[in-house]
């Protein structure tokens, strides 16, 4: 069943600040690995690690097909909330 995808004033922030739009090679990269969380029958999935996300949280981690970005979200129920994006790769926190 498909989730519905909750896009968050952090992760638009981020997207905005490393100049990813619509309609580029960035932004159809990005756009996929969005339709793939959306529509994953499970998740994580696999190759999604957990990191902490600053301050005080943690989130799942997408590394973005063919890119240098990752896709950091966390799910609650049907929904993925795309918390971040960004260009440096995450830190897995030892579980």
């Amino acid at each position: 069943m498909p989730r519905t995808t909750v896009l968050t004033p952090r992760f638009l922030l981020a997207r905005a600040r490393l100049g990813i739009e619509a309609g580029t090679p960035a932004g159809r990269a990005l756009a996929g690995a969005i339709r793939s969380l959306s529509s994953a029958p499970e998740l994580p999935g696999p190759g999604d690690i957990v990191a902490s996300i600053p301050p005080t949280s943690a989130a799942l981690v997408r590394r973005v097909a063919g890119r240098n970005l990752w896709l950091w979200y966390r799910v609650e129920g049907d929904k993925v909330f795309l918390r971040h994006v960004s260009s440096v790769p995450p830190v897995p926190v030892d579980e």
